[in-house]
């Protein structure tokens, strides 16, 4: 981006404030970088003739160059003469640079005088032409989006001329900043939230704004991926953390995406073309991928994906494809290229597919990594017309519509209407080459595949193919209408020795043959998929897991248990060797079972099981059939002579 000069000629040092502060404000939106210079030559020269300095200088003035008539009084009317009235405005200014870019454009440089017009303007420009510059009505006919691509709208926020505190615009100073800053994430949170809101106040070029975005880029990103063994443990230590920390996580997410969309509108604005313009392309990517990180985000803590994100994903996939811009990962320096567009979107659209909903927490993650590995298998195409008249029951799994008009992850083909499949603007996305790598994975004589990645492909192939097979059986709950959970492995084993505990009440959606579905209305606890509950029916007392959870930014959850059959009943088992006694929960089914807190089980361990009649038993550990950070719940021998 070249550095275009300005010189002034009879402005005094309180002018020359004024216009240093409006090229402040203005600098960021245009295509060059105007500064004011005291000596040599300029592409824009400002005459005030009120003085005689200025006046003497216009009197011998190059008039081939682009000069400006500056005065407080009346206009002239004097024949091929540019003016403009003082004092300066922000009305007429940002006018006059455009007017000036332009031309500077379809000029050439000479060494003894700088840059020359190659037709004089004075001669060549009409005045009133001018004027209409400086009232913006030609620029809003010259600068709009380009007519043949999609209309855009990003989620800009609005800027304001309100200075709000000083922030750090070195992107140096600004990571030793971050380096200093407390390891506490809700204090951390707060503080990068203030400062990009502060951002949004300050006037800065668009070459430091883009630097300094990308700083706060991969902060974000390094705390929202990065998750190690303290990091786990701090939050499985919550059990209701803060709606405050959620909400400002993704707001922050959200504004740091708002700042790149703020840039990239300026160049949609002007009728750029993303597949022509670096930059512009850089801040849509980097603004998606903040998107991507939000639902991603949201669906780490079971949250419903926040408003607008998909809709915006969606829109973008269209109109990036019809500018060509895809596939491309533009570059600019000093920061590298950014990921394609297309590879970011199908990332987050089969994390979205997968279901997280059904996943443990940090398995979220884990499929976020993985799917990278394989996301450049599934394919987006146009809808064939073979798949947009046939009927539902007679579409193949494994394929997905993105309705690009709609604030919503690709859903089955095969679960949509056959008029949403006919619009001109939705796509198809197919996952049969990702499936074909994922089955490979899973050949036995592949041993060099993570045990934790195996499973977690195994549970979400069957969503990948859009068959959606039940990963856990499901059995009717006898009781409708309202029920009192309690949830939580300690929690359960307070309840049943008949301490207090911490309940919540939910009301029964769906009873059904295929499984339960509950409503739980203000519901601020953290819930875990796998978790334990126990629900309290009329006539008994009913364990359970959660096998699916969503809950929106209101605190309306939704929950899906998978029924645990047996009755529960609270015991104490002691390893033997060993005098510690574990607290548990005792299942009569056959074989017999036992849930108990993380750590106890070991494959042959010898226990003594005691219930509160004070009978024992003696037992050998058989089979782990689940374990969670929780709790463990395995089959069990009974020992002769118990």
């Amino acid at each position: 981006m070249a550095n275009l000069q300005i010189r002034c000629f009879g402005f005094t040092d309180a002018d020359h404030q004024q216009l240093q502060a409006l090229l402040s404000q203005y600098n960021s939106s245009l295509n060059h970088q105007w500064q004011i210079s005291r000596l040599g030559h300029a592409v824009l020269y400002f005459y005030n003739v009120d003085n005689a300095e200025g006046l003497k200088s216009w009197q011998q003035r190059d008039v081939e160059l682009l000069n400006i008539y500056c005065s407080r009084r009346k206009t002239t009317h004097q024949q091929n003469l540019l003016q403009i009235k003082l004092p300066l405005t922000s009305s007429n200014l940002f006018s006059l640079f455009a007017f000036a870019e332009r031309h500077f454009a379809q000029s050439r440089k000479l060494s003894a005088k700088g840059f020359h017009f190659l037709q004089s303007p004075a001669k060549v420009i009409n005045p009133r032409l001018f004027s209409m510059w400086l009232g913006n009505a030609l620029l809003r006919n010259q600068s709009k989006p380009a007519a043949d691509l999609p209309k855009l709208n990003l989620l800009i926020s609005v800027v304001t001329d309100e200075r709000r505190g000083d922030i750090i615009t070195d992107p140096a100073l600004l990571k030793t900043w971050l380096s200093q800053l407390t390891d506490d994430l809700s204090q951390r949170l707060s503080i990068l939230l203030a400062n990009l809101q502060a951002i949004k106040h300050h006037h800065i070029s668009e070459t430091r704004q883009i630097n300094l975005l990308d700083v706060y880029f991969h902060e974000l990103k390094r705390l929202l991926l990065t998750r190690d063994s303290k990091v786990i443990a701090a939050e499985s230590s919550l059990k209701r953390p803060a709606q405050k920390n959620l909400s400002n996580f993704s707001q922050t997410i959200r504004c740091l995406a708002e700042l790149y969309f703020n840039l990239a509108d300026k160049h949609y604005q002007r009728g750029e073309r993303p597949a022509n313009s670096p930059r512009f392309l850089f801040c849509l990517n980097r603004g998606s991928e903040l998107i991507s990180l939000q639902i991603l985000h949201a669906y780490l803590y079971y949250r419903a994906a926040p408003k607008d994100c998909w809709l915006q994903l969606n829109q973008l996939l269209i109109y990036l494809e019809k500018a060509k811009a895809l596939q491309q990962e533009p570059d600019v320096s000093p920061l590298g290229s950014s990921d394609n567009f297309e590879h970011i979107y199908k990332r987050i659209a089969l994390t979205a597919i997968a279901d997280p909903y059904s996943l443990s927490k940090y398995s979220v993650i884990r499929l976020y990594s993985m799917i990278a590995e394989v996301v450049n298998k599934a394919v987006i195409t146009d809808i064939p017309p073979q798949q947009q008249v046939l009927e539902n029951a007679f579409l193949l799994t494994g394929y997905f519509c993105v309705e690009a008009e709609q604030d919503q992850a690709p859903k089955a083909l095969s679960k949509t209407p056959q008029l949403t499949r006919q619009a001109s603007d939705n796509r198809m996305l197919q996952t049969q080459d990702v499936l074909t790598i994922l089955g490979q994975k899973l050949i036995l004589s592949n041993k060099r595949e993570n045990a934790l990645d195996l499973q977690l492909i195994r549970q979400v192939m069957p969503q990948l193919a859009a068959n959606y097979q039940r990963q856990s059986p499901r059995k009717q709950l006898i009781d409708n209408g309202s029920v009192e959970i309690v949830h939580g492995y300690d929690n359960i084993v307070d309840f049943l020795n008949g301490a207090s505990s911490n309940s919540m009440q939910a009301k029964v959606l769906n009873d059904s043959e295929h499984g339960s579905l509950l409503l739980i209305n203000k519901c601020e606890d953290t819930i875990d998929v796998n978790e334990l509950v126990l629900l309290k029916l009329q006539n008994k007392l009913q364990l359970a897991t959660i096998c699916w959870f969503c809950n929106d930014w209101q605190n309306n959850a939704q929950a899906g248990l998978s029924l645990i059959e047996g009755t529960p009943e609270v015991v104490t088992c002691q390893p033997i060797p060993g005098n510690f006694l574990y607290p548990g929960i005792q299942l009569n089914t056959q074989p017999p079972a036992l849930i108990t807190q993380k750590g106890v089980f070991s494959p042959k361990r010898q226990l003594t099981i005691s219930n509160s009649k004070e009978a024992s038993i003696n037992a050998e550990t058989k089979d782990l059939f689940s374990a969670t950070l929780d709790y463990e719940r395995f089959t069990y021998i009974v020992k002769a002579g118990s």
